[in-house]
């Protein structure tokens, strides 16, 4: 994810149509989805925000006002695991785990 010419999109297609988000994880610098069905296509604008900047947002608005993250500790091992996954279908071993000092 450090090369300059990074791009990672995603398209996704339906039975009625698709939607394309190119370069999703760069939303700060292309915020496009593009939604295409048999009516034609439309182009939705999400916001430039960079993804951490809503992070950051529900952490200090957890701080400071006990707002319910929007995620829980289930969302965080699902994504863990899909991740593990991943690494597993690429014939990779799973990551090391990290041991924290007490």
């Amino acid at each position: 994810m450090a090369y300059g010419e990074l791009e990672m999109s995603c398209r996704i297609v339906g039975s009625r149509g698709e939607a394309l988000a190119p370069n999703f994880v760069l939303p700060h610098q292309d915020d496009r989805v593009v939604v295409r069905t048999g009516e034609g296509e439309r182009v939705e604008r999400l916001g430039t925000r960079s993804s951490y900047t809503y992070q950051l947002d529900a952490f200090a608005a957890r701080v400071r006002g006990g707002v319910d993250l929007p995620l829980d500790a289930d969302d965080a091992l699902a994504t863990m695991t899909l991740i593990d996954a991943c690494y597993a279908a690429a014939g990779f071993g799973p990551r090391p785990r990290t041991q924290l000092s007490a």
